[in-house]
């Protein structure tokens, strides 16, 4: 643990500078930065709004004496890269976030009608990016200036990202290019707001996610012959089936797996039920012409699973394959026209050897917290959904999460951070630096 001397000189640089970080925060959630993959976006109408946030940040590293290094694997994407050189002798840490945001959605629900307003009230930032996660990479880089300011030097390097890509995992232009270039260390936090359930929580492990489709085919046919094609005495499906009755028996049953899961897939850190099948998007009707005067020929339904760390997701696809088979089996169309399942995506878990930086974060905590609503032992929990994490784990670098915001109100209507989190995780950033570089 830190000397409680550093923890009050940083803590009150912190606060004497609070309104300037939180100024800063509505800076840069002033400037839409809309993943331009993110489906639905035209790539060439969106590009560029990542780099001028990646830029924002660079400025603020290049302030605090840190070496810059601004790439980008796709122009306009760039990705902002701070080191804080150590004295020699300690560990070094990755501070990391993404500054990519998802898109606002419909704009005449957004209170004052700007999702990109940044406007800053009594307790907290408004505006896409506030909660996930301009604010936490903005904790990170003034916890660097705070210890700057103090004449604190630490042992071990301090590496500071602000990367492109999370929201649609596009690592390879964001947080994986960044430790292909070199930018690896002993460990690393990212600073994804680690609410629900509570804020400010320490997040060591995160869930997995696939993504796929099942598609069910049918028989075109008037739409008046909708009772002949199934009822009792019709000529069934030699007349026609619609495929959106055989689409919901898909759908069912894959719902009572989903309840099944309820029960036979725990994890301590999680709540109960939090690993699911959801059916995000539902596609169906007749080929070329969309209205309802046809029996369907077609329906399908798109599916994100969350599943348990200790799952192994090709074991999670063969459950999730037999299980649509077994329900096909039921149905004598089904049997001799079978779903089609396209596996589309495999985001993995994350599960680090990181039980040191989780130990270290939660008393860095505990110790920055004193006085504020925050006080006491954070909770340890599992992430509510996947974030970069994971790709600095894999790339060799233990990363566990902590970091203002919520994700509650992430990718929602009327997006905000509190602010009392912001300055909170700041003060946490700068203790666990000092914990886990040691200082000089």
């Amino acid at each position: 643990m830190a000397e409680q001397e550093l923890v009050t000189k940083v803590s009150t640089a912190i606060d004497a500078f609070a309104s300037e970080m939180i100024d800063a925060l509505a800076e840069v959630v002033r400037i839409p930065s809309v993943n331009p993959k993110y489906p639905g976006q035209v790539y060439d109408e969106v590009v560029g709004g990542e780099g001028e946030v990646s830029k924002v940040f660079a400025r603020h590293y290049e302030a605090l004496g840190a070496t810059v290094d601004l790439f980008a694997i796709e122009p306009g994407r760039e990705n902002a890269v701070g080191v804080v050189k150590g004295a020699g002798g300690g560990r070094s840490l990755i501070y990391n976030g993404h500054v990519d945001v998802v898109p606002v959605g419909d704009s005449a629900n957004w209170t004052g009608g700007d999702p990109f307003s940044g406007t800053i009230d009594h307790d907290r930032v408004w505006g896409r990016g506030a909660t996930d996660m301009k604010s936490g990479i903005m904790a990170q880089a003034f916890a660097a200036r705070a210890l700057k300011e103090c004449g604190i030097s630490l042992k071990g390097d301090l590496i500071l990202e602000a990367v492109v890509g999370e929201e649609v995992m596009d690592h390879e232009c964001g947080v994986t290019a960044t430790i292909k270039r070199g930018y690896t260390a002993d460990a690393a936090i990212v600073s994804e707001p680690s609410s629900p359930p509570s804020p400010l929580a320490v997040v060591p492990i995160s869930p997995g996610l696939l993504w796929f489709s099942v598609t069910v085919s049918g028989k075109s046919s008037h739409s008046s012959m909708r009772g002949n094609s199934f009822r009792a005495g019709g000529d069934g499906a030699s007349v026609g089936v619609n495929a959106i009755d055989k689409g919901v028996l898909i759908f069912n049953a894959l719902r009572q797996l989903e309840d099944e899961w309820g029960l036979t897939k725990q994890h301590p850190l999680f709540p109960p039920g939090h690993f699911t099948i959801h059916p995000g998007v539902v596609v169906g009707g007749p080929h070329g012409v969309m209205v309802p005067f046809f029996l369907s020929e077609f329906m399908t339904i798109d599916y994100c699973v969350w599943y348990s760390p200790d799952d192994n997701p090709e074991d999670v696809k063969k459950e999730i394959d037999l299980h649509i088979h077994r329900a096909a089996q039921l149905d004598t169309w089904l049997r001799e026209h079978p779903p089609v399942v396209d596996w589309k995506m495999n985001w993995p878990a994350n599960t680090p050897d990181a039980e040191e930086i989780t130990g270290i974060t939660v008393k860095a905590h505990e110790q920055a917290a004193v006085g504020s609503r925050f006080a006491g032992t954070p909770d340890i929990v599992g992430f509510a959904a996947v974030e970069d994490a994971t790709w600095l784990t894999l790339g060799g670098v233990p990363a566990i999460s902590y970091g203002p915001g919520d994700l509650r109100v992430a990718h929602a209507d009327d997006e905000y951070v509190m602010i009392d989190e912001v300055v909170t995780a700041c003060k946490t950033f700068a203790v666990a630096a000092m914990d886990w570089c040691g200082v000089a």
